[in-house]
């Protein structure tokens, strides 16, 4: 068993490639397809709060956290998806939702990797997270008639999934010593199934129009990789602008979003071509980290 633990964890994206191959190979899912991947995703963040001990929270600086939030999670999308709106408008939206993603849980394993403050990447976690069922409806809202998609629905969407799940683990679980071993336990092998599965019901509901739409996979991929770029660039342009012993936390949550929750979101609220420029996220995301993970290994050794 700690074998193939073993091996999930040191092929993770190996495995979103696998999981995305074989959704053109098995039955679409249907109708039940957005509540099974909205399921799948509250459970990715509630064994996600595994990694946050709610103490440690409290010592980090608020007012330097909702000052980047602001910045980085709701005027930064807004400038991109004008951007894209001008030059890339196919992948408008998929730019913005991922844009507005808040930090992925991935923060807090590059910071311990590369020796970084580890409580306040989890912090960043913790507070876009929390304010990201206000923030992305918000957004969207404020965009108006040029994006159609139910506000309300969205924030309730976002709650069930995001909030619910953080309060469910800190409310209950956490205070059972067994139950928070067990999900420590696993909490860095179950989320790669889970989420190759959710790719899995993605691409096998989507299918066709990922077969009617192959040429916007290379452009989409390319673009996705100079979005990811950027995303790391504007973290380490912002970065020089605070202490340095805090820069490396604030690099990382600017480029490393949650994905998976834009992966279900734009399932449940976009249209198709949105939902393959965020599928092809997951797979440049894991480009990124693996070069992180062999740049910080690497670095280690001398």
């Amino acid at each position: 068993m700690t074998k193939i633990k073993t091996l999930i964890e040191n092929n993770f994206s190996l495995l979103l490639l696998f999981g995305a191959f074989m959704g053109f190979f098995v039955p679409s899912f249907g109708d039940a397809a957005d509540e099974i991947v909205i399921t799948l995703t509250a459970i990715l963040i509630f064994m996600s709060c595994a990694n946050i001990e709610p103490r440690d929270f409290l010592k980090t600086d608020i007012f330097e956290i909702g000052l980047f939030t602001l910045v980085r999670f709701i005027l930064l999308p807004l400038v991109l998806y004008y951007f894209f709106v001008a030059f890339f408008p196919e992948f408008a939206i998929g730019a913005l939702l991922l844009a507005l993603m808040p930090a992925g849980v991935t923060v807090a394993a590059l910071c311990s990797m590369s020796n970084a403050n580890v409580v306040l990447g989890l912090s960043l976690i913790l507070i876009t997270s929390l304010m990201s069922p206000i923030v992305i409806p918000g957004v969207f809202s404020f965009i108006g008639e040029q994006i159609s998609v139910d506000v309300l629905s969205l924030f309730l969407t976002l709650l069930l999934v995001v909030v619910f799940p953080i309060f469910l683990y800190f409310g209950i679980f956490s205070r059972h010593g067994k139950s928070v071993a067990l999900i420590k336990k696993y909490n860095n092998t179950v989320p790669v199934i889970i989420l190759s599965l959710i790719l899995t019901i993605v691409v096998a509901t989507q299918k066709q129009v990922f077969f009617e739409n192959l040429t916007l996979i290379y452009s989409g991929f390319a673009v996705m990789m100079g979005l990811f770029f950027f995303l790391y660039l504007f973290g380490v342009i912002y970065s020089r602008f605070i202490q340095p012993e805090a820069r490396v936390p604030f690099i990382f949550a600017s480029g490393a979003m949650n994905n998976s929750l834009a992966v279900g979101v734009a399932f449940a609220y976009f249209d198709g071509v949105t939902v393959i420029f965020i599928v092809l996220s997951e797979i440049v995301f894991s480009i990124y980290v693996a070069a992180a993970q062999y740049y910080f290994s690497k670095r280690s050794q001398n």
